[in-house]
């Protein structure tokens, strides 16, 4: 089940912008150990870049409706610490600089421990280029979506 809590941290101090998103590990994310599979880690990183894009009202559907496509030309995903059914975590995504016709998403999953410290379970990042739906060819960050991040870089 997801969390509709979301925060928003600026860190003003490496011009980045980072976004929280809670979820609660779901059964069917985890094998017969009560381990959440690896293929999920990149299913979270989806949820938190959608739930970072929305809260900042730049909705992938408007993305769309405008002919803009952002296909994910590269992943990375480095696995610390399993996390494990039930669990709640937190999905910390992160963006560092202005797109061009590429935009990098940094991820973190974290886990409080009970102590209320955070542990990173898994870290990692996706590249997605945006691309005009017309030609399929290469396309510059819009101008809208660049002002709606500039409110945060």
């Amino acid at each position: 089940m997801l969390f509709a809590r979301l925060s928003f941290l600026l860190n003003k101090e490496f011009m980045a912008a980072s976004f929280d998103y809670k979820i609660r590990v779901n059964y069917v994310d985890t094998d017969k150990m009560g381990v959440v599979h690896n293929s999920n880690y990149f299913r979270y990183f989806e949820i938190g870049r959608v739930e970072l894009m929305r809260h900042l009202g730049v909705s992938y559907k408007t993305i769309e409706d405008n002919g803009i496509m952002m296909p994910l030309i590269e992943q990375y995903a480095k696995y610390i610490k399993p996390a494990y059914f039930d669990e709640e975590l937190i999905i910390r995504v992160s963006l560092e600089q202005m797109p061009s016709v590429k935009i990098r998403f940094d991820y973190k999953i974290i886990r409080k421990n009970n102590s209320d410290k955070e542990e990173v379970l898994c870290e990692g990042y996706n590249l997605l280029a945006f691309i005009s739906e017309k030609t399929r060819k290469p396309h510059q960050c819009p101008e809208w979506i660049k002002e709606k991040l500039q409110e945060i870089l």
